[in-house]
Formats: C-alpha cells, sequence, structure tokens
C-alpha cells in the first residue's frame, strides 16, 4: 500500500501554530528537502529511511515550519493518506 502526504499534493494546506506565541506558522516544505542541494532529487523513502526519524514506519511526511512573528522553528508531522 502506498501513503502520499495531504499537504505536498495540494490537498490541504499546513494548518498548525507556534507553540510559543500561537501565530499561524509559515510552510517550508518537507524536512528532507532542506538536507542537501541535491536531496530534492532522491527519491523520497530513500531520505525517509536515514533521517532519524520514524516518518516512513509512522506515515507522517515531516514538514519544517516557521513562525513568522517569533521566528521559532518548528517541525510539524503531516499524517500521510492512502493512496490506493
Amino acid at each position: 500500500m502506498s501513503y502520499l502526504c495531504p499537504v505536498c499534493n495540494g490537498l490541504k494546506a499546513l494548518e498548525a501554530s507556534c507553540q510559543y506565541c500561537q501565530h499561524f506558522l509559515d510552510d517550508y516544505g518537507r524536512l528532507e528537502q532542506t538536507y542537501d542541494p541535491y536531496s530534492p532529487y532522491r527519491e523520497i523513502d530513500d531520505l525517509r529511511m536515514t533521517n532519524g526519524y520514524s516518518d516512513l514506519q509512522t506515515h507522517k511526511c515531516l514538514h519544517l515550519a516557521s513562525c513568522p512573528s517569533c521566528g521559532k522553528d518548528h517541525l510539524i508531522a503531516v499524517e500521510e493518506v492512502s493512496a490506493t
């Protein structure tokens, strides 16, 4: 069974607020896209096997988000949905 991230695929927007100041966060995309210049071109599951998180097993897509108000960065786990 395959899974997809509803945020990455444009099915919904990332809706999360800052745990420090409660402002809405800006989504900066998948965490794996920030690793190195070639990471957006590698297979997603390949990157997820070596990122140090259990996101592949738990079907979560990790997004890097930042608060425009206080500047704090957050890691948001988006629940993936079945693609079949």
